[in-house]
C-alpha cells in the first residue's frame, strides 16, 4: 500500500533564478516523506537506531515550479533484515505531473556502535505493508 503527503515549496527552494525546485530540495522532501512513512506505519526504534540511505537513484521527468508544491508517494518495494528499499514518486501538487522518482536503498544504523543493526520481521512487514496493523 502506498503513503502520500504533500509538501508546499517556496521560492527559496529554487536553483539560481530559475523559479524551478532545486533536486537537492527534491531529495530532502523525500526524506522528510520517509520520516512521516515510519510514523504513519507505526514503527519504532530505540533513538540511538536512524534509518540511513545505502544507495539512493533519481530519474528526473520534469522540473517542478516552486508554486506548484510536491506530493509525495511513498512504496516499500522490498524489505528483509538487512535493509529495505523504497520508491519514492514525486509529483507536482497543483498539476498531479511526475516529476521525479526516487529510490533510496536503506539499512538501519545503531549510532553508538557505528554498526548495521537487523531490521526486526515485524517491522519488515510494517514497511511492507505501509501502514500499521488495524
Amino acid at each position: 500500500m502506498a503513503f502520500s503527503i504533500s509538501y508546499p515549496t517556496r521560492h527559496t527552494d529554487t536553483f539560481t533564478d530559475t523559479g524551478f525546485v532545486h533536486a537537492g530540495v527534491l531529495l530532502a522532501l523525500t526524506e522528510l516523506a520517509y520520516a512521516a512513512f515510519e510514523e504513519h506505519c507505526g514503527v519504532s526504534k530505540p533513538d540511538h537506531v536512524v534509518a540511513v540511505q545505502r544507495e539512493t537513484r533519481a530519474v528526473y521527468h520534469a522540473p517542478l515550479a516552486w508554486r506548484e508544491g510536491a506530493t509525495i508517494e511513498v512504496t516499500t518495494t522490498s524489505a528483509d533484515d538487512r535493509g529495505f528499499e523504497q520508491e519514492f514518486a514525486v509529483r507536482s501538487t497543483k498539476r498531479g505531473t511526475p516529476v521525479a522518482t526516487f529510490v533510496h536503498a536503506w539499512a538501519w544504523l545503531d549510532t553508538v556502535t557505528g554498526r548495521g543493526i537487523p531490521i526486526p520481521p515485524d517491522v519488515q512487514y510494517l514497511l511492507q505493508r505501509g501502514g500499521a496493523p488495524s
